[in-house]
């Protein structure tokens, strides 16, 4: 049989790799219902359906997740030959290599800042240009927090969400003690965006009143470091958030308790970059730090 059309064939398989249309319009620069034209195009070509259709989402069918892999190795191959030709025209030593990574703010200015001049001394020929904001399409790497259930194929686990509290020393010794999980509940609470992370953790803990004495609300992870350390109030935070901050003693985990909250940090690659030079240096450089920061924090 004749070939279906290429437009059709990368559609469908942006859409089954990334798991959504709106997805893979902008990572294709088209609309959702051109992207949906073009996969009902190719089903009509190859005489069946590829897609599972129900409210808002899309799931492979077997055969249709069969071609989508299938399609994804042909794509990687047709780039990574590509960047091989595009590069072959001079030696890329002593050239500027820049990558552009997008990052979650509280990864970035918590974990992630503190360790670039490390990167730097490593791989000067490297330049980075990072920010905290934008489309993941349009950057080479991006650092992303997503909950498990929406984390598709495209994103890489970096680290599971892994929740505890945490407090200033001066809370320790202070005139409301801390001796189990169920005294939280007497102290301020610091709440990332909403309770159910609290309330969550106080129930594995096997805490039934989880209602606090009294809480904040807070929506940046920063503030809510500063908040914790100045004394304010008791957060619970992912070791990504505290590692550097209980290392310096600024902070103390009072219960050794951790839980896993159903949501991660993720590593999505931008398809194009193929052979990109330096990208795959920041890449091997940040799985690196990654497993450091799992065994310094004992994350299995």
């Amino acid at each position: 049989m004749a070939l279906p059309s290429l437009n059709g064939m990368r559609a469908f398989e942006a859409a089954a790799r990334l798991g959504s249309i709106k997805d893979a319009a902008e990572e294709l620069h088209l609309t959702p219902s051109a992207i949906s034209r073009h996969i009902r195009a190719l089903e009509r070509n190859l005489g069946q359906d590829l897609f599972e259709r129900g409210f808002r989402q899309i799931t492979p069918t077997i055969r249709g997740s069969y071609y989508a892999r299938s399609l994804s190795e042909a794509f990687e191959a047709i780039w990574r030959a590509t960047d091989d030709v595009s590069l072959a025209d001079g030696p890329s030593h002593g050239r500027t290599q820049r990558v552009r990574v997008l990052c979650v703010p509280a990864v970035l200015n918590l974990w992630l800042a503190d360790r670039l001049p490390n990167f730097r001394r490593l791989h000067p020929a490297v330049e980075l240009e990072i920010s905290t904001s934008g489309k993941r399409a349009n950057f080479d790497l991006a650092i992303v927090d997503e909950f498990v259930y929406k984390a598709g194929p495209a994103l890489t686990l970096l680290i599971p969400l892994v929740l505890t509290p945490v407090c200033a020393p001066s809370l320790l010794d202070g005139p409301v003690p801390l001796r189990s999980p169920a005294d939280l509940v007497n102290h301020h609470l610091i709440h990332e965006c909403e309770s159910m992370r609290w309330k969550r953790w106080l129930e594995q803990e096997g805490v039934l009143d989880t209602t606090p004495k009294s809480s904040t609300t807070l929506d940046d992870c920063t503030l809510i470091m500063r908040e914790a350390i100045n004394g304010a109030g008791i957060a619970l935070a992912d070791t990504m958030m505290a590692q550097d901050f209980l290392q310096q003693g600024k902070l103390v985990a009072p219960f050794p308790a951790r839980h896993t909250y159903p949501a991660g940090i993720y590593l999505h690659q931008r398809r194009s970059i193929g052979n990109k030079p330096g990208t795959g240096l920041f890449q091997d450089w940040l799985l690196s730090e990654v497993e450091d920061h799992k065994r310094v924090m004992a994350i299995a």
